[in-house]
């Protein structure tokens, strides 16, 4: 799960994931929140490393040079069903295995709360979670979700699990939280949240990557940043890690 307030660039991030995994991980990716034409300039704007305007321009036009960069990221099929349902997502994994022969090996769900399912005017998505997790196992395919904090939680550094909406955060394997700072071209990112390895549920140790909103590219620092938020303590000691 990555999960963060508005503006966090949770799906800039997303996108960034399904670009490093490559072609040879084939993506099934349900884009509720943003149409077909956003999330091309988007990835065109990943890819070229160019100003998001300027890749709406191409895709607007349709230009040779933003159909051939596209190209490069056929390996993953788009659902743009504004309020899906879990069935509507089976129907696609299922027309996914019919043309290529296997489920998606990786499915992003962006954003969570315009799932239609029962509890989604409650918030509650514990059950949601439920059925997401089945549909990880029987489609045996690694499933991303992008979700939101509460506003609630104190800005300027990535939020605590305990921010995470809807009782949401129970069953996810790994949970990254998220702040973004556009202004200085860094993205913060906490682990909050692993089940294999170090977590902090408070999110008071982040690490920095650099961030350009308006390419859409994140890409790791050149000397790791890793940093530890004294705001957020009183006198507790650090969390364990284990």
């Amino acid at each position: 799960m990555i999960a963060g307030p508005p503006g966090s660039m949770k799906t800039v991030l997303a996108l960034n994931i399904v670009r490093r995994m490559g072609p040879g991980v084939p993506t099934l990716y349900h884009s509720s929140d943003s149409d077909d034409f956003t999330m091309a300039s988007r990835t065109l704007a990943m890819h070229k490393n160019m100003e998001t305007a300027d890749a709406e321009q191409e895709v607007m036009l349709q230009t040779q040079g933003a159909y051939e960069a596209l190209r490069d990221y056929r390996h993953i099929r788009w659902s743009f069903m504004s309020s899906p349902t879990l069935e509507h997502m089976w129907r696609e994994a299922e027309a996914y295995r019919t043309i290529s022969g296997t489920y998606p090996h990786h499915t992003v769900i962006d954003i969570m709360m315009d799932i239609d399912y029962e509890g989604a005017g409650e918030q509650n998505y514990w059950a949601l979670m439920a059925e997401l997790k089945d549909m990880a196992r029987e489609q045996e395919t690694a499933v991303t979700i992008v979700h939101h904090t509460s506003e609630s939680a104190k800005g300027g550094s990535p939020p605590p699990r305990s921010a995470i909406m809807g009782k949401a955060n129970q069953l996810p394997t790994l949970i990254l939280t998220l702040w973004g700072d556009s202004h200085a071209g860094e993205l913060d990112v906490a682990t909050v949240k692993n089940r294999f390895g170090p977590q902090d549920a408070m999110g008071k140790k982040f690490f920095k990557m650099k961030a350009s909103p308006s390419t859409c590219f994140i890409d790791e620092m050149e000397q790791p940043v890793y940093l530890f938020d004294s705001t957020k303590v009183e006198d507790e000691e650090w969390p364990n890690d284990n």
